[in-house]
């Protein structure tokens, strides 16, 4: 009865619930006490989640149609979550190390959003609404947080932190905005708010303690 109980404690958790027509879960889970929770509501959306490690926690939740959220985690402790509603939304997460947390939000049509960490700490939020907005966020070591979010239509966020303890926070009213955040080091901060239509900007920050702060609109 204890090997029993044992073994019920090092178990994987996975729970698929779909309300629909044709919708697909796909997961794979390697390791002890991985956690993931699917829900799909609508018509052809696909969740597929692949955990390898321990303690790691996915949650998905589809509304809508032709929507996709993949989400990969390796490691230890990583959490993830994806919440679509909408249609022919797509959402990526990729997770290495441990103690990562990314969120991804999509309400809408056509928007499409990647968030990847790789080492411990690291936190994303991306938050989408309308169509055709695009978000790409790589953080590298520890400790990093991002923030994008995205109103209107086919704005496009890109976030790369390498070091420790870096912030960088992306919000785009409007349509057309292009922002690229990208910083080297330990605790440098950016901020960059487009309002309004078709602003560019480029924020690039080598060192420490830098902090950086644009204002477009129109």
């Amino acid at each position: 009865m204890l090997v029993a109980s044992l073994s019920f404690a090092q178990g994987n958790m996975s729970a698929v619930n779909q309300f629909g027509i044709a919708n697909t879960a796909l997961i794979t889970q390697a390791g002890i006490q991985n956690d993931s929770d699917a829900l799909q509501l609508g018509f052809a959306n696909m969740a597929i989640v692949d955990q390898d490690g321990r303690h790691n926690e996915s949650d998905t939740n589809q509304g809508g149609a032709f929507n996709l959220a993949n989400v990969n985690q390796d490691g230890r402790r990583n959490e993830a979550y994806v919440g679509q509603l909408g249609v022919a939304n797509a959402a990526f997460i990729n997770q290495d190390g441990r103690r990562n947390d990314a969120v991804i939000g999509q309400a809408g049509s056509l928007n499409w959003a990647m968030t990847t960490q790789l080492g411990k700490h690291n936190s994303s939020t991306t938050l989408q609404f309308l169509t055709g907005n695009h978000s790409n966020v790589l953080q590298v070591g520890e400790g990093n947080d991002s923030n994008v979010l995205q109103v209107g239509f086919y704005n496009g966020a890109n976030v790369y932190q390498l070091g420790e303890d870096n912030v960088a926070i992306t919000d785009q009213l409007g349509a057309g905005n292009t922002s690229f955040i990208n910083q080297f080091g330990d605790s440098n901060m950016a901020w960059t708010i487009q309002t309004g239509n078709d602003h560019i900007s480029l924020v690039n920050q080598w060192g420490s303690a830098n902090a950086s702060f644009v204002l477009q609109s129109n």
